[in-house]
């Protein structure tokens, strides 16, 4: 099966149960990128992997024409406020107006509004172990609950690690099951790692 065109995406959010290679999936995306744009990691704690890194929204807010890839998007963005969730839609609108694409990762979709949804392209998932993980109505969940596989039951996305299910409008080439190798990507975040 083709693999995804970075070029052709906006945002991409990465879903799933904790352990399951969400950041794998998005390392091995970006190691298999063919294209002209830069890479940027957006304050992610490992240097060794040799891509540019930035620190700041403001920061974010001036990039043009890159891949940008923000691990744990709530360590980030403060969700509980109505603002915030305003202000990360004003910059999900930047980043795409800019040319950027966003990847990001987060176990929870909760905060993800109807009104985020519409920046979003799709969504790559790894297992998902209650789909009342995935907030009711979201397009995170109807994505999942409209593809057909077997994998998929009323209550589970069951996949085992190194595999992951890829929905995303206007891709559908390369929607579908996919493998990945394992970059050895380390808990950044664990503390003292």
């Amino acid at each position: 099966m083709k693999r995804l065109n970075l070029d052709k995406i906006r945002t991409l959010g990465i879903l799933g149960d904790r352990d399951y290679g969400k950041t794998s999936v998005v390392f091995d995306l970006l190691r298999s990128y063919k294209g002209k744009r830069e890479i940027i990691l957006y304050s992610y704690p490992d240097l060794s992997f040799g891509y540019r890194q930035i620190h700041t929204l403001q920061e974010l807010e001036l990039l043009t024409n890159s891949i940008v890839f923000m691990d744990e998007l709530q360590k980030h963005i403060k969700f509980y406020q109505k603002r915030t969730s305003d202000e990360f839609l004003e910059l999900l609108s930047t980043i795409a107006h800019n040319g950027n694409t966003l990847i990001f990762t987060t176990p929870m979709s909760q905060f993800i509004t109807k009104a985020l949804d519409c920046f979003i392209d799709g969504f790559i998932y790894v297992r998902i172990s209650d789909f009342d993980q995935l907030k009711n109505g979201s397009k995170a969940k109807r994505l999942l609950q409209s593809f057909s596989s077997e994998r998929i039951s009323r209550r589970t996305l069951r996949l085992e690690k190194g595999e992951y299910l890829q929905v995303v409008d206007g891709c559908e080439n390369t929607n579908g099951l996919h493998t990945f190798d394992n970059p050895k990507v380390r808990k950044a975040w664990r503390v003292g790692v």
